[in-house]
């Protein structure tokens, strides 16, 4: 992949963002994710369960740290997760500006570099040779959910609180949430050696 090394770095720090029309970072539009009613971590689970199943999208302004061995860099990024399938992720310059889009549907993805003009196109196994993130057996919009705080499926190894999830994990992908909350506040995502710190700034349905 010619344009590993420029590009998917900032895809890393996630799959996981709000389709604007501006070039510019604006703030997600809609009603702020409301946070769960439960008094004890199986009626916590029982609602994730339930927004996953009756889930219509989620959009959240973010702050991301992402460290591997090569480098670590630091930008906002705008997510979203239309359903099940379908993510987009905007990455952003420090002025504000678009470096990096992302869409997946599926294990479909591609990816513009904004900031070089080129652009690649490729499935979430391609991908994982780059990044390893995507190697842990889960899509794009499926990681992206996690992320957020929604439980994708139900066979990862999950620890919740009534407040929300705490850990969720699979393989050697580990996903803490500082605190336990829906919709979660600050992620983060270790697999291997690299890191992706996530906070959210703003979470929206």
């Amino acid at each position: 992949m010619k344009m590993a090394k420029s590009i998917l770095f900032l895809a890393a720090a996630f799959l996981a963002a709000a389709f604007i029309s501006s070039c510019r970072t604006t703030r997600p539009v809609g009603a702020p994710v409301a946070p769960l009613s439960a008094s004890t971590p199986e009626e916590a689970m029982a609602q994730l369960r339930a927004k996953r199943a009756s889930f219509r999208g989620v959009r959240s302004l973010m702050r991301v740290r992402a460290i591997t061995k090569e480098k670590t860099q630091s930008f906002r990024a705008q997510l979203v997760v239309h359903d099940a399938r379908r993510m987009e992720l905007h990455a952003y310059t420090p002025v504000g500006t678009t470096a990096l889009t992302m869409r997946a549907d599926g294990d479909e993805v591609s990816i513009e570099n904004h900031l070089e003009q080129s652009a690649w196109e490729g499935n979430s196994s391609d991908l994982a040779r780059s990044l390893g993130f995507l190697g842990a057996g889960l899509t794009p919009a499926e990681m992206a959910m996690l992320i957020v705080g929604i439980p994708p499926r139900d066979d990862l190894d999950y620890a919740v609180e009534a407040s929300g999830l705490r850990r969720a994990a699979t393989g050697d992908l580990v996903v803490t949430f500082e605190p336990p909350s829906f919709p979660a506040q600050r992620v983060v995502v270790v697999h291997g050696g690299d890191r992706v710190e996530v906070e959210h700034l703003e979470v929206v349905d």
